[in-house]
């Protein structure tokens, strides 16, 4: 895929053989570390992510002409190298490639940012997505956003609609279940 400017993207990608990309808090925070220093040198918004233990998703936002595929090769080049040093492996740490979905509609991309944030609850990591801490669930919830942009919130989700109403409605539509196609 081509990435253009001005276009959100769902990103996605798992471990080898579905193996766990995160070993420890510290392999989150890592990464979560790395996305926060890099997200504006390749001008990109992290409009939401998960990480969870054999896989990541990511709703992103291309700001500039500077593709999104460079900002991953950029973090995740530097965290495989760090994770086969710290577990003493080597190779290949994703499946494949990077996979990406140019999000076209408004309701695609609010259906991917509410799938991405039920990602915890749809692989029983967690009952409640406020007890996962590797995603900007929590950022959504409280109107802080640390990471995340403000894009999504500031422009679909006003006060007479709220963010969490919106979401509690998907996971009562069990869109979760299903894999999240346009």
């Amino acid at each position: 895929m081509i990435y253009q400017k001005e276009n959100y993207y769902h990103v996605f990608n798992r471990g080898c053989g579905k193996e766990s990309i995160f070993q420890s808090d510290s392999d989150y925070r890592k990464l979560i570390n790395k996305m926060k220093l890099t997200k504006d040198l390749f001008e990109i918004e992290i409009i939401a992510f998960c990480l969870i233990p054999n896989h990541y998703h990511f709703i992103l936002y291309q700001i500039s002409d500077i593709p999104i595929s460079n900002w991953l090769r950029d973090i995740f080049n530097s965290y495989v190298q760090s994770f086969n040093l710290k577990y003493k492996r080597t190779g290949t740490l994703f499946e494949r490639n990077a996979q990406p979905r140019l999000i076209t509609s408004d309701e695609y991309l609010i259906d991917a940012v509410h799938y991405v944030h039920a990602n915890p609850l749809k692989h029983n990591l967690v009952i409640d997505p406020n007890d996962w801490e590797f995603s900007s669930f929590l950022e959504y919830q409280s109107g802080k956003m640390k990471m995340a942009s403000r894009r999504v919130l500031d422009v679909f989700f006003h006060s007479e609609y709220s963010y969490m109403e919106s979401f509690k409605a998907f996971l009562e539509s069990r869109k979760f279940d299903d894999e999240l196609e346009e």
